[in-house]
């Protein structure tokens, strides 16, 4: 599960995302990067919910699809994420009750601006298209006045600060540091923008749990 900000305009497309992955039960688990670049197709993909998915759909795409661009992907992508997904669940025993959405944000071969789809396992990947504007998943109250990318840092603490209210199975797990994918006609710009003030205590439990671990079986 992870934060995800976009912002998506004719000509460019930001987002910004968190890089914590958690067990099942929400322990930390390792940092990861849950947005792709993908030059050829001069698109930015991301995701969230199930962790894992995102990098099995990048493969898919870079390795074995011949597609022109963002929109003849998007016909061709419903049908391979759901086969991608039902073949996920059963390698890693995913439980029905957890999910992932995926979002593709890229230049149009057809009309040279920015197009933007997600599609969500609760759709069977059903293609939605998403209008200009701004996308904050999960949920916060401040959406009023905001910046970017100079705000995504408040916006997380304030998701944080939400999901830390919630029981700990209904919880999102937000941490690690932020990442920034920025896509304009001059090409892609990936940068951190900042790192949770928390990063060291969760990196050194990280090491602690897999230290534990491999003692139990060595």
């Amino acid at each position: 599960m992870s934060s995800l900000i976009f912002v998506t305009e004719p000509e460019q497309v930001l987002t910004g995302t968190d890089t914590l992955a958690t067990s099942p039960v929400g322990e930390p688990a390792f940092f990861t990067t849950k947005a792709f670049i993908v030059p050829h197709l001069n698109m930015i993909m991301c995701g969230t919910g199930m962790g894992g998915f995102l990098g099995k759909w990048f493969i898919e795409v870079n390795d074995r699809m011949l597609v022109r661009g963002i929109d003849n992907l998007d016909y061709h992508t419903p049908e391979r994420l759901l086969d991608l997904w039902l073949d996920f669940k059963t390698c890693n025993s995913v439980p029905d009750n957890l999910t992932t959405t995926i979002y593709h944000f890229g230049f149009s071969e057809e009309d040279r601006l920015i197009h933007s789809y997600a599609y969500r396992s609760v759709s069977k990947f059903s293609s939605e298209s998403l209008t200009y504007g701004m996308g904050i998943k999960p949920e916060c109250i401040s959406t009023e006045g905001l910046e970017f990318p100079g705000d995504i840092r408040k916006i997380m603490d304030e998701q944080r600060l939400l999901q830390q209210s919630r029981p700990k199975d209904e919880r999102i797990y937000i941490g690690g540091e932020i990442q920034i994918h920025h896509l304009t006609r001059e090409g892609f710009v990936v940068y951190v923008l900042d790192q949770f003030e928390d990063f060291e205590v969760i990196q050194n439990a990280m090491f602690d749990s897999y230290l534990s671990q491999e003692g139990n079986t060595g």
